[in-house]
């Protein structure tokens, strides 16, 4: 959630950007049609649309305006629609170059936390919704070896996990 004068700025940011009268509050914004919201967007800079997503996505009455992108659109907003969400896989989503591929193992279950065996037991759904590829790498990471659980086995993956866990 961005703060009221992250908001504003934003907003003057975006004004300066469109054709038309100032954007002067966020119901402004959620006034513009999808159309509209995809053309102004198409013009944000690239540093500045991490801070689009994040008021388009607490901005709009019922849905936000993030949603409102993604929803259904006429066929002659198509070509926006694919722009715009591949403007923003690549500057929000994607790894810079030459970033190591994080696995969301680590951020969740770090080495230093599997001492507190609540917190590790905590994390289990977290774990079983993983790919045992995923699985298997974190394995690799924490306790050497090539781990190779087949997919679908998450469930004996965890059961190998605790036991270590619990061994050491």
């Amino acid at each position: 959630m961005l703060s009221e004068e992250h908001q504003n700025m934003m907003l003057a940011y975006l004004s300066g950007l469109r054709r038309g009268p100032r954007l002067r509050s966020v119901e402004d914004l959620a006034a513009l049609s999808p159309r509209e919201l995809l053309q102004l967007a198409r013009r944000v800079d690239e540093a500045a649309l991490g801070l689009l997503i994040q008021l388009l996505k607490c901005t709009g009455r019922g849905e936000s305006l993030f949603a409102k992108l993604m929803g259904d659109h006429e066929e002659d907003n198509r070509p926006l629609v694919d722009e715009f969400f591949a403007r923003y896989y690549r500057s929000v989503l994607a790894l810079p170059e030459g970033a190591r591929q994080f696995n969301p193992l680590e951020l969740y279950l770090p080495v230093n936390t599997l001492d507190d065996l609540a917190f590790v037991q905590s994390r289990q759904a977290f774990f079983l919704r993983q790919t045992c590829a995923v699985i298997n790498e974190y394995l690799d990471l924490l306790f050497g070896g090539n781990h190779a659980f087949p997919a679908g086995e998450q469930e004996k993956a965890w059961t190998y996990f605790w036991g270590k866990v619990m061994s050491r």
